[in-house]
Order: C-alpha cells, then sequence, then structure tokens
C-alpha cells in the first residue's frame, strides 16, 4: 500500500507501506515560561485551553517546541479533545475513486454555522460554486488534509482512527489498513487468511471500540460456497473473521448472519449494527458485541411485521441522540425514522420523525438513500439524487442545500478528527 502525498496546511506526511515518514519541521528546543507564559499553567488547565483549539491551530502548536508536543501527545490530551470537539466541528471525508486509484480528502465543517471553510492558496481565497445551482461547491479545494492511494472503501471512523478496506476483486486476498490523518500515521494489518477452495470476500465490514477492554476491532465478512456432485451449488454460507489491533491474527466465527449493506453510523454501546438480508422481521437488525465476540438479534419495532416489511423498500440504519435508530422508506412515499428509546427493549421504539414525499415537489425516494449522520441537535445530513448535500431539520421540517458535491459520484462519510495515536491504541494487549 502506498498513500501518497498525504498534505495538511500545516505539515506534510506521507505514508508507504507499514511504515511513516512524517516531514514536520518542529523547533528542537524546550519553551521556556518566559517566551510563553501559558506553560506556567497547571497542565490539566493547558490541556483544557487547548483542546478547544481548531485542529489545524493544535497541529501548528505541536511544531513550536518540544514542550508543546510533550503535552499534546500525552493520551489525557487526547481523551478530552475527542470528548469536546464532535460539540464544535466535524469533517466531512470525500472519498474518490477512479480506475485503480482512489483519494480521500477532509473538508471541516462548522456546526453552529453551517458552513464550509473557504480554501485559501498563496493567500488568495478560492472558492467555487455550481454554475447550475449555485451553491458553493464541496470539493477537494476545501479540504483541510487528504491523501491518494489505490483504490479503496472506507470502513467506518472510531474516535478519529479511519479503517481502510482494499480490494480489487472479490476472489483476492484483500488487506485493511488503520490511520489516523491528522497525525500521520498508519498502520497495514495482517491479511486474512486464504479460504480454499470456494470462496468470496465480501464488502461488508465493520469497525468499532470496545470500552470496557479498551481495544479496537475489525470485523470483515466472507460467503463460503459448497458444491455437489453436480458441480452445481449446494450451499452457501457466511463467516466473519476478527481482528483486535496490536495482535497479529484474525479469529473465525462460523455461520454469522449476512449483512444486506453497510450502516451508515453502525457503532454504539460497544457493538456494531447492520440491517440483515434475513426474510425473518425479528431477525433483520443484527448486532455484534465487540466485546463477546458474539452475534444477536435486536427486536425491531412491534409493527414490524412480515406484511409490513414487504412495504419498506429501502431500510438503514444509524445513531440519533446516543439511541440507536432506522431509518426507511414506506410505500415509496415515506421517509421515516424511529429510535430505540432503551437499547434492546423491544417496547422502547418511538416513531421520531416522518416525510411524506408527496409534500416537498423536488424530493424523490432515491433522495434519501445516502444518508451521511444524525447530528446532535436532531438534523440529518443526506447526499440527495442530484449530488447536494443536504439538511434536514425534524423541528422546523425544513431542508436546506448546504453544497454542490458536482457531476461524478463521490461517497461522503462524517468524521471527528481526534490525535488518537495509532502507538497507544497498538501498545495496548488484554485491555491494558
Amino acid at each position: 500500500m502506498v498513500l501518497r502525498g498525504c498534505k495538511t496546511r500545516s505539515e506534510h506526511v506521507m505514508f508507504s507501506g507499514d511504515n511513516l515518514i512524517a516531514e514536520q519541521k518542529c523547533v528542537d528546543t524546550e519553551a521556556s515560561t518566559s517566551d510563553f507564559p501559558l506553560l506556567e499553567l497547571p497542565v490539566p488547565i493547558i490541556h483544557d485551553i487547548l483542546s478547544r483549539l481548531p485542529v489545524t491551530t493544535i497541529l501548528r502548536c505541536r511544531c513550536v517546541s518540544k514542550s508543546f508536543l510533550k503535552l499534546l501527545k500525552d493520551p489525557y490530551f487526547s481523551k478530552i479533545h475527542l470528548a469536546r470537539a464532535p460539540t464544535l466541528t466535524t469533517t466531512l471525508i470525500l472519498q474518490e475513486n477512479l480506475g485503480k486509484s482512489g483519494s480521500l480528502h477532509f473538508v471541516p465543517f462548522n456546526l453552529s454555522e453551517s458552513t464550509l471553510p473557504s480554501c485559501s492558496s498563496d493567500d488568495q481565497n478560492i472558492q467555487s460554486y455550481d454554475s447550475i445551482s449555485g451553491l458553493p461547491s464541496l470539493t477537494k479545494l476545501n479540504a483541510e488534509l487528504g491523501f491518494v492511494t489505490q483504490r479503496l472503501s472506507l470502513v467506518g471512523s472510531c474516535n478519529g482512527l479511519l479503517c481502510l478496506f482494499f480490494n480489487s476483486s472479490p476472489l483476492e486476498r484483500p488487506f485493511y489498513s488503520i490511520c489516523n490523518p491528522i497525525l500521520g500515521e498508519c498502520i497495514k494489518l495482517p491479511r486474512l487468511a486464504t479460504v480454499a477452495p470456494f470462496h468470496m470476500y465480501s464488502n461488508h465490514s465493520g469497525f468499532g471500540y470496545c470500552p470496557r477492554m479498551k481495544q479496537y476491532k475489525v470485523i470483515s465478512f466472507m460467503y463460503l460456497t459448497s458444491f455437489n456432485s453436480f458441480n452445481s451449488i449446494d450451499s452457501k454460507r457466511m463467516v466473519a473473521h476478527v481482528h483486535t489491533l496490536g495482535s497479529d491474527s484474525w479469529r473465525r466465527i462460523e455461520n454469522t448472519p449476512c449483512p444486506k449493506l453497510n450502516s451508515f453510523d453502525p457503532f454504539l454501546n460497544g457493538a456494531l449494527h447492520w440491517i440483515t438480508d434475513s426474510d425473518r422481521p425479528s431477525e433483520l437488525i443484527t448486532s455484534f458485541d465487540l466485546e463477546e465476540e458474539k452475534f444477536e438479534n435486536v427486536p425491531p419495532p412491534p409493527h414490524f411485521n412480515l406484511r409490513y416489511v414487504n412495504k419498506v423498500s429501502w431500510i438503514n440504519i444509524g445513531v440519533l441522540r446516543g439511541c440507536l435508530c432506522i431509518c426507511y422508506i414506506y410505500e415509496d412515499v415515506e421517509f421515516v425514522v424511529w429510535v430505540m428509546r432503551e437499547y434492546g427493549v423491544k417496547e422502547s421504539w418511538t416513531k421520531e420523525f416522518s416525510i411524506d414525499m408527496k409534500f416537498y415537489c423536488k424530493l424523490q425516494v432515491e433522495d434519501l438513500h445516502r444518508p451521511i449522520k444524525f447530528f446532535g441537535n436532531g438534523d440529518l445530513w443526506f447526499i440527495s439524487s442530484s449530488d447536494s448535500l443536504v439538511s434536514f431539520s425534524p423541528q422546523k421540517r425544513t431542508f436546506k442545500e448546504l453544497r454542490s458535491i458536482g457531476p461524478w459520484r463521490i461517497e461522503v462519510t462524517a468524521h471527528d478528527l481526534s490525535f488518537v495515536s495509532l502507538k497507544d491504541v497498538m501498545g495496548r494487549k488484554d485491555g491494558k
């Protein structure tokens, strides 16, 4: 794997295989309190102050001196920054694949202002606009950082870490990488074992964090096919492989549920969640507990009987204000969101809101097939069929077009940047 030209406005980094080359111009001296009166304060207060700064400013602070770098590499700082940052900003990842090449670009977004910053080059502001919609364009020109690599899929984002999946063919052995883009850290996970003779790697994967064990884990799904004496398919089943970051192997789990599609926001309560391809409503939602490494069915809303489910044309799963939620389109005319107020309790499902598409003249069913995330205020962001970034406010019952993405198909994912270091993560074993 080669990730080329990963670049921020304050540093330049390049990934190559398992090794990282980072070029940071850092003052090789200790800062004195006379130069920086801030350093006279107690360390917890300094951490609290610095955690409120924009990410790019923090990156520049890391290059001021050894004293600042030591403060900002402290795991306690990454912890408080992670807890605070999502309430202030989010980052949109623009994922693009062209032929055998792929790229990721990271665009910061101020949630309080709902505006994207303009990009500057040679002290001149650059802001492009879509000629048809008149909206500012969401492009790599807005990006604070980005990198180019081979064709990839973004598995998920967790605590500022990204899980990337590289696979050019379902029959070839894929591999996974974990990276923290703002720290310029990247690791390549051990390859999955070859399963002979009839197997096919699935595009369904998951990435999450077990808070009790303090471990990050990746799960990968694979189809196994067996043939009868007439050389026709006798059976087809799904198995999963699980990897714990810091270990050197994958563990296999037999006869797992089959995810229907990747969830747009799957991680909650130490578990990953998917919509399955099962015909039984009771098996529609499955979870994978990252501590026990077991699959369990999550009870759907009480009205989800077979007759009702057959009228659902599209369904996905996410998280809304710390609760599991499902979004689905019913009879091609209504977009519905239900929330599970008490996790695992079927009777706690509550209808959050619905959108009657007949009352919005430009709204189409396909517009709501690409949700990005529910934010703290309850707003849902999604990519419309006209390739615009759109926000829907359930309280105001209004849609707002935020940005134009352009005629090419780009996947957009919400990501919270953090200073969680892979060196700390990989150093933990057995939850230590």
